[in-house]
């Protein structure tokens, strides 16, 4: 993989791993106005970053680009807590 590609996709994980504690900084400052909108800011979350992920993936398959490991290893944890997340939603609205 050309240098170039690689600090590009750092700094994409980096720029997204930023926004999310960002997020997360924002939603404990404002908790309590927040709270009713945990559940679907999660699912709504949740959504998005899925269907990004996967046609991000999609696109780079196609073009055939290569992945250092640690991006395919990063995306595998990533679908990974997704799929825990939803898991905790559903148990969290059936319980």
């Amino acid at each position: 993989m050309d240098p170039n590609q690689t600090r590009l996709k750092q700094l994409d994980v980096l720029g997204g791993l930023g926004a999310g504690i960002l997020g997360a900084g924002l939603a404990l400052v404002f908790a309590q106005w927040l709270q009713p909108f945990a559940i679907p800011a999660l699912l709504v979350g949740i959504l998005s970053h899925g269907w990004a992920m996967f046609a991000k993936s999609t696109l780079e398959r196609q073009a055939r680009m290569a992945q250092p490991r640690w991006a395919v290893a990063a995306e595998w944890v990533c679908w990974t807590m997704l799929v825990a997340l939803a898991g905790y939603v559903a148990y969290t609205l059936l319980r």
